[in-house]
């Protein structure tokens, strides 16, 4: 056991910050009859964690949560947001030295409008859909996102894509999946872990909607690993896996919230360059269910 004084020695945390996180319910040390406090290596452990977190920018309730059981989850949250943070951050400086070489402030307005209305849904996303599938369709969608949003019909477009994803409950995924996921991070390098980023999924994305744009060219080119990934898709091993099952789990959650029905057209409203990419995606299906069939 550990009086306060040593516990803040050891440490290296003032008594103000100790007493306010026992305030906030963040730990509960044994009270003495004479008023004072007793840590014991539970406490100072905790106190530990704590501080820790507490450097790493995260709030009290995020830390309460990163405490409780599942913890894991809401770090990696804030470390998706941190990266979205800092990808803004990186566009904002940008649009700061455009501004400094041309004055422009009209064109520099319009872009940080846009920019916000990109913060905007992309935070959204990213809590709708967790994990590294919410890393992937957050900067997906924010490809299509317009400069400037130029008429009514685009700017009820936007409010009706946040309503929805105001709306939309948080996918969640069955424990077996979860599972799958953990283990599949836990088996990757730690350079490979390192690419598991925004800027990794940014570029990602960019390559398959260029895939889709050139759709006739891509299948001719890799017709075997298409073959070879469309038998798979047929196979009893993939049709019994976890990864089949979470497949499964995301196109229920999708039909289920109006993904479908109101998400999609609205993002079509909103961006012309994605009403053009659902269309190039549509041709592209039609060339591989005429080219294959359909083994959906």
């Amino acid at each position: 056991m550990m009086r306060i004084q040593e516990v803040c020695a050891a440490l290296g945390l003032t008594k103000k910050a100790v007493e306010y996180y026992i305030q906030q319910e963040l730990l509960s040390p044994k009270a003495l009859d004479n008023g004072y406090r007793q840590f014991s290596k539970q406490d100072i452990e905790r106190l530990r964690k704590i501080s820790v977190l507490r450097k790493l920018g995260l709030t009290i309730k995020e830390i309460k949560q990163t405490l409780a059981d599942h913890g894991d989850a809401m770090l990696q949250q804030k470390l998706m947001h941190n990266e979205q943070r800092l990808m803004h951050e990186h566009m904002r400086h940008s649009l700061l030295a455009e501004l400094s070489a041309d004055g422009d402030w009209l064109k520099i307005e319009s872009k940080l409008r846009a920019l916000e209305q990109q913060e905007t849904l992309s935070s959204k996303l990213l809590n709708a859909f967790p994990g590294e599938y919410g890393r992937f369709i957050a900067v997906h969608f924010a490809h299509f996102l317009p400069d400037a949003i130029e008429s009514s019909d685009q700017q009820e477009a936007f409010e009706e894509i946040i309503s929805f994803l105001d709306d939309t409950a948080t996918l969640s995924y069955p424990a077996q999946g979860q599972s799958t996921l953990d283990d599949q991070e836990a088996g990757l390098e730690d350079d490979q872990q390192a690419m598991l980023t925004l800027s990794h999924w940014h570029q990602l994305s960019a390559d398959m909607i260029e895939h889709v744009r050139q759709a006739e060219h891509f299948l001719e080119e890799h017709e075997e690993s298409i073959k070879a990934y469309l038998a798979f898709k047929q196979s009893e091993q993939y049709l019994t896996s976890p990864a089949f099952q979470l497949h499964k789990r995301l196109r229920e959650f999708q039909q289920a919230s109006g993904y479908y029905e109101r998400f999609i057209p609205a993002m079509k409203r909103l961006s012309p360059a994605y009403r053009e990419y659902t269309e190039k995606l549509e041709q592209a299906s039609d060339a591989l269910r005429a080219k294959y069939g359909d083994r959906r």
